[in-house]
């Protein structure tokens, strides 16, 4: 299965702005990041939820995390693989 959403720029640092694909296999035991895929069959399913829930947690390190580094687009380019 192969599950994307598009997050909005305003929400950079919690995710990554515009579209992000993930996989997971039929037995969701393996899954990551989609790069690049074509559909020779299959469906296509869209929904348009507005909500957000996210859960953070707690701890000391958590707190003491910088969020916002200098190289934050560096970082997320290097972790999606793009060049």
């Amino acid at each position: 299965m192969i599950a994307g959403f598009r997050t909005p720029l305003y929400e950079r640092g919690i995710g990554v702005p515009g579209g992000h694909v993930h996989f997971i296999d039929n037995a969701r035991r393996r899954g990551g990041h989609v790069l690049d895929f074509k559909i020779t069959t299959g469906s296509v399913e869209l929904c348009t939820a507005t909500d957000l829930h996210l859960a953070l947690p707690l701890s000391d390190a958590f707190g003491r995390a910088d969020l916002d580094p200098a190289d934050l687009e560096q970082q997320v380019r290097q972790a999606e693989n793009h060049r």
